[in-house]
């Protein structure tokens, strides 16, 4: 079972082979726990996914992957990857269906252990590893 589901077209040639392990540690120990439980039983393969990377160029092909593992799973929590070539901006994710928390995440080439810092911290305060974590975006209706 992989706790992360990478959607990518490889255009960005980001080594995921070489960072999933490293990320895999901060959430192997929960994700063990909600097996435990019996709280993932039920599913299977990449439905069994704590969090997805979503990495393409084209923001249409973004947010047609995005709302793809949406459609199964609203609540995964997604890390939108964009660069400073990309068309990918925050108002696209507005386009993106579901309930789960959405990051956008800026690219840098050559900086990969930066990166996989903030994706730790962003993992750390998710709400899907923290069940007393606050979305960083909230609706509120007076």
């Amino acid at each position: 079972m992989e706790p992360i589901t990478v959607l990518s077209d490889g255009s960005r040639s980001i080594a995921y082979d070489e960072m999933i392990p490293r990320l895999r540690q901060w959430i192997v120990e929960e994700t063990c726990e909600r097996e435990h439980e019996g709280i993932m039983k039920e599913q299977s393969g990449w439905e069994k996914s704590r969090y997805c990377i979503v990495d393409y160029k084209d923001a249409s092909c973004a947010i047609s992957a995005a709302n793809a593992i949406r459609a199964f799973m609203p609540q995964i929590p997604l890390l939108v990857i964009t660069d400073f070539h990309s068309l990918i901006r925050k108002r696209h994710l507005q386009q993106i269906s579901g309930s789960g928390e959405v990051k956008l995440s800026l690219w840098h080439p050559g900086q990969l252990d930066q990166w996989l810092s903030e994706i730790q911290r962003w993992l750390q305060t998710s709400p899907q590893d923290n069940k007393n974590a606050i979305p960083s975006t909230m609706s509120i209706r007076s």
